[in-house]
């Protein structure tokens, strides 16, 4: 998907379409640097859909972890990962010494259940439990038993990563096409309640209501989509 798709419907809708008439909200803004124009509109739209979707952005790769139970979200400096991570989603497997070796699956805990059994003192070159809770710290999570710190130890995980800035109206959009109307809404809400010609605070509320409809509905139909089982090693 094309920004330009999102911002024609978005120009169709403030109808700033008219042949021959200046825009009042160009696309880009190449001529005039500072002035606000729909591009900037566009990449806060977003931004708004990763924060509430962070899966739309994910990442699943081997990484290695840091020594002990307590974990920092992955990283390119301490993980070895190909992105800082924007948000961790979770563990998938164990993936051997070398982080090419597929093993078991790792499972979810409580963080109060993990953290109580962190006083068995267990240490092991197999993950077999994370937990996170990114409402009390969103930068950590833990791993059960504790990895030791005479040889490494690497799984696999999934996490997002910030979007790329799009710059250009031929620029893609690192989102699904599904999320087309999604963006065309919030970016009409942040025009029309902004301090502006165009302001209208009832349209643009309307238009708030239907982006967090949209990816409410969106959320919903994920839920009941079939999801492969894991078997563990392959």
């Amino acid at each position: 998907m094309l920004a330009a798709d999102v911002l024609r419907l978005v120009s169709g809708a403030l109808q700033d379409l008219e042949p021959g008439m200046e825009k009042r909200w160009p696309w880009e803004g190449e001529d005039e640097p500072e002035r606000v124009t729909l591009m900037h509109f566009l990449n806060s739209a977003i931004r708004a859909v990763c924060l509430q979707r962070p899966d739309v952005t994910a990442i699943t790769e081997a990484i290695q972890l840091e020594v002990g139970m307590r974990q920092g979200i992955p990283t390119k400096r301490k993980h070895g990962a190909t992105h800082d991570a924007a948000e961790f989603i979770g563990l998938v497997r164990n993936m051997g010494r070398d982080g090419e070796t597929p093993g078991s699956a790792i499972v979810s805990a409580q963080p109060d259940i993990l953290l109580a059994w962190s006083d068995m003192g267990h240490k092991g070159q197999r993950i077999d439990n994370f937990a996170y809770d990114r409402f009390t710290n969103r930068l950590v999570y833990y791993v059960y038993p504790a990895v030791p710190d005479n040889c490494p130890v690497f799984v696999e995980a999934t996490y997002s990563i910030d979007p790329a800035e799009v710059k250009r109206a031929k620029g893609i959009i690192p989102l699904p096409d599904s999320y087309a109307q999604a963006l065309k809404h919030h970016i009409l809400s942040e025009i029309l309640l902004g301090d502006n010609e165009s302001s209208n605070a009832a349209k643009g509320t309307q238009h708030y209501q239907m982006f967090n409809s949209l990816l409410g509905v969106k959320a919903k139909i994920d839920t009941f989509m079939p999801k492969a089982k894991s078997t563990g090693a392959s």
